[in-house]
């Protein structure tokens, strides 16, 4: 009878301490814990970079758009596609070639 007792009495404290230790590991380190947090906004500032570079490239095609279409396409952004497709140059055209 004895026994029984120490038991029920203790036992409420050991699983209360079970569950403190549980949800205290996986807020140190789990997925979302503290510790995750760093490599978290550390992978935020990256993908924040990449984003305002994407965007600043996405407004230079946007640009480049404005001056292929409407009524006046831009004569040098002409030039220059007609040049890439066909692969014509002028003859004070400098050319250098890149191995691919």
């Amino acid at each position: 009878m004895k026994i029984k007792s120490r038991i029920t009495r203790y036992l409420p404290l050991l699983l209360g301490a079970l569950c403190v230790g549980y949800f205290g590991f996986h807020a140190t380190w789990g997925d979302r814990g503290l510790l995750a947090t760093e490599s978290l906004q550390a992978r935020t500032v990256e993908r924040a970079a990449h984003l305002a570079m994407l965007e600043q490239e996405q407004a230079a095609l946007q640009r480049r758009v404005r001056l292929m279409s409407g009524p006046a396409v831009d004569a040098d952004i002409l030039d220059e596609q007609v040049r890439r497709v066909l692969g014509w140059t002028l003859p004070e055209d400098i050319v250098i070639l890149k191995k691919d």
